[in-house]
């Protein structure tokens, strides 16, 4: 099983509009405040095709820089996961438009997601 490509980094903070000011005004990423599904209020956008947010940080979310892999079928992966005894730090969430994500930690525990966008074209 392979990722279908590197898809987003999320950002977390204690004070994510802080954070996001600083990487909007400062180093000049596209952020504009944003919401939909279950994560609430946030500053997102795309810096080519990466897809960058910034969340309020929390024990549910990982590290202060999670990256998210896009996969095919986020429950296959999950099935794959749990065989290689990976655990994952909560259930996959339904982001809406089409999105489920889910995070998990690798052996450093550090945190990284997967997430499967369901209706979107698939990068070549």
């Amino acid at each position: 099983m392979s990722p279908i490509s590197f898809s987003a980094l999320t950002m977390h903070s204690a004070d994510p509009e802080r954070l996001a000011h600083f990487y909007r005004d400062v180093i000049g990423l596209p952020l504009a405040p944003h919401e939909h599904g279950t994560v609430g209020e946030h500053d997102e956008g795309d810096l080519g095709e990466v897809h960058l947010a910034v969340w309020k940080a929390s024990p549910r979310v990982g590290g202060p820089f999670v990256p998210v892999f896009r996969v095919e079928d986020l429950d296959a992966w999950l099935l794959h996961l749990e065989s290689a005894g990976v655990p994952c730090l909560h259930k996959p969430l339904d982001l809406g438009e089409g999105k489920r994500v889910v995070t998990c930690v690798d052996p450093d525990q550090n945190a990284f997601r997967l997430i499967e966008i369901r209706g979107a074209r698939v990068p070549e």
